[in-house]
């Protein structure tokens, strides 16, 4: 779902405009929280804030899982010291899947900080490590892979 113009229903300026805009920001935030919006939670444990970077799985003992299998359209990476969210990034699984797609493929040639790593339990699970100050690349590069 992407956000209506709050401009195009008619002349609006200053703070009217500006209310409407945010007014729509909090509509499609509702929505997001409703089942009519596909989208996976995950969350990341401390360690994001030791090592600076998360964690998006894509096979699981053998097999595809995790962000190569979601049918969401929007992902949720929540960042959690124990029990509190510090924050949480938001993030079109489209985009997303492509970022990860560029990422893992620069990834073997050792730049900007991505790694594919193994884990889980039994380290049946295949991931790749982004550094959380690339995440920005998802929403702002124009075109960005």
């Amino acid at each position: 779902m992407s956000l209506p113009s709050p401009l195009a229903k008619g002349k609006q300026s200053g703070f009217d405009a500006d209310l409407a805009f945010g007014k729509a920001g909090e509509e499609w935030l509702v929505w997001l929280g409703t089942p009519a919006a596909k989208v996976e939670v995950k969350r990341e444990r401390d360690q994001w804030l030791t090592t600076g970077n998360v964690c998006f799985e894509y096979e699981c003992r053998g097999k595809p899982s995790g962000i190569a299998v979601t049918q969401a359209d929007w992902w949720v990476h929540l960042l959690t010291v124990g029990d509190d969210v510090r924050g949480c990034f938001v993030m079109p699984v489209p985009r997303l899947k492509a970022f990860l797609r560029w990422a893992y493929s620069v990834e073997s040639v050792g730049q900007y900080g991505f790694k594919r790593v193994v884990g889980g339990d039994d380290n049946a699970s295949r991931m790749l490590l982004v550094p959380i100050n690339h995440l920005h690349s998802v929403a702002f590069a124009e075109n960005p892979f």
